[in-house]
């Protein structure tokens, strides 16, 4: 399986032309192993084997990956096992990640995963997203917790100045409010044919 799985990581990348190492394809393959062995008795992802991580959920790892600046402070709200951050972590180590998940199983396997991917670059937190009250990324993200437009209302207070909010959805998201510019997006689909997108905002 470990061979299929960095074969598929690899294929995805050249997919996106984004370009992934050898030894990067291989923790994202180990990440995807063990989620798939922790989540038969812990409930971490909808996904049941490799090809619905590599086909339907990993292209959202992409999708961020590509719209994120260098250097980013990162906030993953609702990390769940891991997806789209953990391999976000790993294509991008310019970047800085902060996974905060509530639930404990969650948290011991986000724990367990960093450890053996070597995810050097992320801090892993048992808290809620009302739990933080400093301004100090410079991207927040979330998948699947909030709406999307309930997400661009929500996440805001995370950021510093200049920062930007990255919103995971089915298609383009219109804001509720002007203040909220949309600075960069992805449309993309899945293995399946599901229509996906992915943008980021800022607020003026």
């Amino acid at each position: 399986m470990s061979e299929d799985a960095k074969s598929g990581v690899l294929k995805l990348a050249d997919q996106w032309s984004f370009t992934v190492a050898s030894d990067v394809a291989d923790l994202i393959a180990v990440y995807m192993q063990q989620l798939l062995v922790w989540n038969e008795r812990v409930n971490l992802t909808g996904a049941q084997n490799l090809g619905d991580l590599l086909g339907e959920h990993l292209p959202d790892s992409f999708a961020l990956a590509k719209l994120v600046p260098e250097g980013a402070d990162l906030i993953d709200v609702g990390s769940g096992g891991g997806l789209p951050a953990i391999p976000f972590s790993l294509l991008r180590r310019d970047c800085r990640v902060t996974l905060v998940e509530p639930r404990a199983k969650r948290v011991a396997f986000l724990h367990m995963v960093a450890r053996v991917c070597e995810c050097e670059n992320i801090v892993i937190t048992r808290n809620r997203l009302e739990d933080f009250r400093a301004s100090r990324f410079s991207v927040a993200t979330s998948r699947a917790t909030f709406s999307p437009k309930e997400w661009l209302k929500l996440a805001p207070p995370l950021l510093i100045p200049g920062g930007s909010v990255v919103v995971l959805s089915t298609g383009q998201v219109t804001p509720d409010v002007t203040q909220h510019k949309l600075i960069g997006s992805i449309e993309y689909r899945t293995s399946c044919g599901a229509q996906r997108w992915a943008g980021r905002y800022c607020f003026t």
